[in-house]
């Protein structure tokens, strides 16, 4: 197997044997989704290449992965896996992010999630000791904004609902009207229980040219087979919630709606990419398990990575210095997007690039979606990346994070 050294590790002046073994505690709901399926992929895959690493320099380099149906349950698992060594924390699926990251700040070791896409946990919800991997809403949704008012499509209708919904829309109607002046909202509609017949003829009413579904992903596949049916011709695209990203649900989408269906998606990553060693790791990644690397194994695999690389910089598996070394400014993390990335230091989100990807319809998976663009162009001259980068998002002047000491 390809030896993954991360540059500069040979030329440190102390072995990772002094170090010992070092663990990290991963916290997920039980389950076979494909989202989750995806998670546990990537983790064993990072697991297993940075152990590698960490061998050839005299140490180990342990992925400890426990199930907890709630979050009463996964706060009780984290608890365990810090007594069991574990230097850091990963997970936050299924609403459990903020029970790991009151773990982690108790324990004072950094907590990655990869899995809720919370504004709240960026703003009033945030905790010094909680990093985000997974990209915010607010980047989602200014993404999706940006790229479909560019291309010429102005007139929007919003369809939200579930625990979330409420915020999503508020979100939504910042990006288009706030941050992309001739961006109409020509209706919005709220459902309960997946009760459709009422916001579909208002669509028709208002003949928008992009239906935004905030839903969660089992009522976006809901939605989707009854807009196909009474025939509507707006564009539909989705709030791009983990599970919603994976090749398991594009299938599903274009199942249910092979016409509207059909349509554009923003994904934190994509099995396509060729460029910034992108090809290489999504090779071994489809040689290993068979399936494009969707992006919760992404994600995961990027969380194992960055943390080896945080322990073998600071020469110490000790949380604080290594949540000390994540937010050092000087500290750039390779992710495989490109330029090194950083975490924001106002809410501690990983500013990276997003994709644009199209969905058709495919007898196999890795056909079933196109890479279409970047989001944003981070290398247009002129510009600072950074700067780039943090257009998604909210800004340090938006934020209502107020972050503690460590």
């Amino acid at each position: 197997m390809r030896v993954l050294l991360v540059s500069g590790l040979l030329a440190l002046s102390q072995s990772f044997a002094q170090i010992g073994e070092v663990r990290v505690g991963a916290v997920l709901p039980p389950g076979a989704s494909p989202a989750l399926e995806a998670v546990r992929n990537g983790l064993r895959m990072g697991e297993k290449e940075y152990d590698l690493n960490a061998r050839l320099l005299g140490g180990r380099f342990q992925v400890l992965i426990r199930s907890a149906q709630t979050a009463t349950a996964a706060a009780q698992a984290a608890d365990s896996l810090v007594a069991q060594g574990a230097s850091a924390l990963v997970g936050g699926f299924s609403g459990q992010a903020p029970a790991l990251a009151r773990v982690a700040q108790a324990r004072r070791i950094p907590f990655l999630n990869i899995g809720d896409p919370s504004d709240r946990l960026r703003n009033e919800a945030c905790n010094p000791y909680m990093f985000h991997l997974e990209a915010s809403a607010a980047m989602y949704l200014d993404a999706l904004a940006t790229w479909f008012v560019r291309a010429g499509l102005r007139t929007w209708f919003l369809v939200y609902g579930g625990p979330e919904g409420g915020d999503l829309r508020a979100r939504a109607r910042k990006a288009l009207l706030k941050r992309h002046f001739g961006a109409r909202i020509v209706g919005e509609k709220e459902v309960q229980e997946r009760a459709f017949q009422e916001v579909l003829q208002a669509i028709r009413r208002a003949q928008p040219q992009v239906v935004l579904l905030l839903l969660p992903p089992e009522a976006q596949l809901a939605f989707l087979g009854q807009y196909e049916r009474v025939g509507l011709d707006a564009q539909v695209t989705g709030f791009p919630y983990p599970e919603a990203q994976t090749r398991a649900f594009f299938r599903q989408a274009l199942a249910r709606a092979p016409r509207s269906g059909a349509g554009y998606r923003v994904v934190l990553w994509e099995a396509k990419l060729d460029a910034y060693g992108a090809r290489e790791l999504n090779a071994r990644y489809l040689e290993k398990f068979g399936l494009p690397m969707d992006p919760p194994a992404w994600a995961a695999y990027q969380a194992v990575k960055i943390l080896f690389e945080a322990v073998a910089f600071t020469q110490s598996k000790e949380g604080r210095r290594i949540r000390a070394h994540l937010l050092d400014p000087q500290a750039v993390f390779d992710v495989h997007k490109g330029i090194g990335v950083s975490f924001r230091p106002w809410d501690q989100q990983l500013r990276q690039a997003l994709y644009l990807v199209k969905l058709a319809s495919a007898k196999e998976a890795w056909d079933l979606a196109s890479l279409v663009g970047e989001l944003p162009a981070i290398y247009r001259p002129g510009t600072d990346p950074v700067e780039r980068l943090d257009q998604l998002g909210d800004l340090k002047r938006d934020s209502r994070c107020r972050l503690g000491g460590g």
